[in-house]
C-alpha cells in the first residue's frame, strides 16, 4: 500500500492565509492613499487661502473719484501786450462732489490757468478737508494770478484772435492730491488725480479788463494719476 501523508486538522490552508493578507493590504494601501489626498487638499486650501489674503492685503483700492464741475470764472485786470506780457486774474469757484460720503482730506491742490497747451500762471492751494456729515459737495475757490507773464507767440495770437468776438477759452487743471479717511483698513489712502475743465469760455472786455463765466457751469473730467518719484 502507498504511504500518503496525512493533512493535521489543525493547520491553517496557505490558500486563505494569502488571500486576507492580500485583502489587508490593499485595505491599508487604500486607506493610506485617501489619507495623503486629504491632506494634499487640506494643503491647497491653506495655500489657495493665504495667497487669497496676501492679495487682498496688497492690492491699492480703487475709490470713486470726486466730481468737479466750475460754478464760476471770472476775470479781473486783464491786460495783454503785443509784447508777449501778461496781466490777469482768475478766481474761479468749483462745486466737489464726494462720491463715498467719507471725509476727504486733500494735501495739496495745484492749480493751472493755460491757453490750449500753453500754460498761462500757476498756485497752489493750502490742505483742506471735505466735510460730508453735513453736505455732500463743498465749495472750493481757486484764485491764479499773473503779473507781466511771458506769453508765447502761438498762444498770444490766438488769445487776440479770439478776443475779436469779445471771449476767450480757457483750460482750468487741478492736480489734487487727497486721500479719503477713516475707512476700515485703509486710513487716509493717497491718491493723485488730474481734474482737467476744457473750453472753460470767459466773456472778456478789453475796456474794463474784466469778464465772467459763460455757458456755465462747465463739467470737469478726473482721472487717477500716476504719482512721479
Amino acid at each position: 500500500m502507498d504511504e500518503r501523508p496525512l493533512l493535521s486538522e489543525q493547520d491553517p490552508p496557505s490558500t486563505a492565509t494569502a488571500n486576507i493578507d492580500s485583502s489587508t493590504d490593499h485595505v491599508s494601501k487604500a486607506s493610506h492613499s485617501d489619507s495623503d489626498k486629504l491632506h494634499l487638499i487640506i494643503c491647497l486650501c491653506i495655500c489657495c487661502i493665504i495667497i487669497m489674503l496676501r492679495s487682498l492685503f496688497s492690492i491699492e483700492p480703487s475709490w470713486p473719484i470726486p466730481e468737479f464741475q466750475v460754478n464760476s470764472l471770472s476775470l479781473t485786470n486783464f491786460n495783454l501786450s503785443f509784447y508777449h506780457s501778461l496781466t490777469a486774474s482768475w478766481n474761479a469757484s468749483f462745486e466737489i462732489y464726494n462720491p463715498m460720503r467719507f471725509e476727504i482730506p486733500y494735501h495739496g491742490v495745484t492749480s493751472t490757468v493755460s491757453y490750449r497747451t500753453r500754460m498761462l500762471s500757476q498756485a497752489r492751494m493750502v490742505p483742506f478737508k471735505q466735510d460730508y456729515k453735513n453736505n455732500v459737495t463743498s465749495t472750493l475757490n481757486v484764485s491764479i494770478s499773473a503779473v507781466d507773464s511771458y506769453v508765447e507767440g502761438l498762444a498770444l495770437h490766438g488769445i487776440y484772435k479770439e478776443l475779436k468776438h469779445g471771449s476767450v477759452s480757457f483750460n482750468v487743471t487741478l492736480v489734487v492730491d487727497y486721500g479719503y479717511a477713516r475707512v476700515s483698513r485703509f486710513p487716509q489712502w493717497p491718491q493723485l488725480m488730474v481734474v482737467v475743465c476744457e473750453d472753460v469760455v470767459v466773456s472778456v472786455s478789453m475796456s474794463s479788463g474784466s469778464g465772467y463765466l459763460i455757458d456755465g457751469p462747465a463739467k470737469c473730467s478726473g482721472s487717477h494719476a500716476v504719482r512721479g518719484n
